[in-house]
């Protein structure tokens, strides 16, 4: 028989914090939604894991080792059994440095408390219940922000309206995974999401879930339920969020985020209720690290002269990017990036940290061994974008050499070779 808990814990930073997510410094002082950590813990006979959702931009191997080191002496659960996912909402707090922006070392403490904290209320509320677990399809509200356009590069949120467009570059992930349990009488106990676009919709001024917000606002609506934890795991969307670049209209805001969470949450609310509800299933966990080397000044990528990542400002911040890759490279030439898998019944989780492209996570998932798989990025550690190789050379943003983008560019096939082994070891 399965056992399942859910918690939730408050992650809000101090007013006043910086918010990373931009080229340059944010200080944020005012708070739109609570930032939460959404734990779900999974219980046969043999296996305990636990999933974590996490409302941040990242989450640092820093933090997670913090956190699965208290869970698994609180709890006994293994840390390769921990799963802990960043949404990659543009409006959290200071957890990690990137571009102007600088991690505050007390605030990734908290975080890691309140991770291990929501892990462990979870345990602690493990009872009786069914699992269920089903992919949905919502294909109308993500798109692609690179393209290629008419001298034959790629360019990244080149702008709406533009001739020189000749089409997108990569596709989108339309699936919508969702883990739900269900108590003994029939009632929800909560659910996990897994959906593939970036949290750049914005809700205001404040710190703010983006649409994660809204999908629990919408499905708690609807359950009749206003404590229903709804945690959320990213896909592979390091080249995907809300914008249609060809079309005319602003798809930002909290409307256009109200508009995405209604649409995310119908999708989740049909797919829960096609489930079949299962009492026991397999559980099963691993992880490995394969090592990537920084890449040196001569694998640098041209970087855009306009769209996403050009202009001026770009130009001083990555210039001192430059600088603080070449320090690291110094210190330690390799990252050794987790790959984590998770097997629950028929489902499989492949799990990295990377912002990882659209067609990586399309990849894993067509090799997959299990019928059903969820890709999970920025997954327990934060390694920067990891595009195709072809995007790597056809330039745009995301390949550009930063602390956000600094692996050698087969980094994406070795992250989906490993992914695949990886679930070939738990199935």
């Amino acid at each position: 028989m399965i056992h399942v808990g859910f918690a939730e814990t408050d992650v809000t930073p101090p007013l006043g914090a910086q918010s990373p997510g931009g080229m340059t410094v944010r200080t944020i002082k005012e708070v739109h939604d609570p930032l939460r950590a959404v734990a779900m813990v999974i219980r046969n006979d043999t296996t305990r894991i636990a999933l974590v959702g996490l409302d941040a931009l990242f989450i640092t191997a820093d933090v997670t080792s913090a956190a699965r080191e208290r869970i698994a002496r609180e709890t006994q659960i293994p840390g390769q059994n921990v799963l802990i996912g960043a949404s990659h909402t543009h409006s959290g707090g200071p957890i990690a440095s990137c571009f102007e922006c600088e991690a505050d070392p007390a605030y990734c403490k908290l975080v890691a408390e309140r991770v291990s904290d929501a892990v462990m209320l979870a345990n602690s509320r493990l009872h009786a219940a069914e699992i269920g677990y089903g992919i949905g399809h919502e294909p109308s509200i993500s798109f692609n922000r690179r393209f290629l356009m008419r001298d034959g590069r790629q360019m990244t949120h080149p702008g709406k309206g533009k001739p020189d467009i000749v089409k997108p570059a990569g596709p989108i992930d339309p699936d919508v995974g969702v883990l739900a349990a269900r108590g003994v009488g029939g009632e929800l106990l909560g659910l996990f999401v897994n959906f593939a676009c970036h949290l750049t919709v914005g809700s205001g001024p404040g710190f703010s879930a983006d649409y994660v917000y809204f999908l629990r606002d919408t499905l708690r609506m609807y359950y009749r339920n206003p404590t229903l934890p709804v945690g959320f795991l990213l896909g592979a969307a390091g080249d995907v969020t809300q914008v249609d670049n060809l079309r005319t209209g602003r798809e930002f805001g909290p409307e256009w985020g109200a508009m995405f969470g209604l649409s995310l949450g119908g999708e989740v609310a049909q797919t829960v209720g096609r489930m079949e509800w299962k009492k026991d299933v397999a559980l099963n966990a691993s992880k490995t690290a394969v090592n990537i080397p920084i890449r040196d000044e001569r694998e640098e990528p041209k970087g855009p002269e306009t769209g996403l990542g050009g202009g001026t400002v770009a130009e001083r911040v990555y210039a001192r990017e430059r600088d603080l890759i070449k320090e690291e490279r110094k210190k330690n030439p390799h990252v050794a990036c987790e790959v984590q898998a998770l097997r629950i019944g028929d489902m499989g989780i492949a799990t990295n940290g990377a912002e990882f492209f659209c067609q990586l996570g399309l990849d894993i998932k067509a090799a997959s061994p299990f019928p059903k798989t969820w890709v999970v990025s920025l997954a327990n550690d934060w390694v920067g974008y990891v595009p195709t190789p072809s995007a790597y050379y056809a330039g745009g943003y995301e390949p550009r050499t930063a602390r956000s983008a600094k692996l050698a560019p087969w980094a994406g096939q070795a992250l989906v070779e490993t992914a695949v082994a990886q679930l070939k070891k738990v199935k």
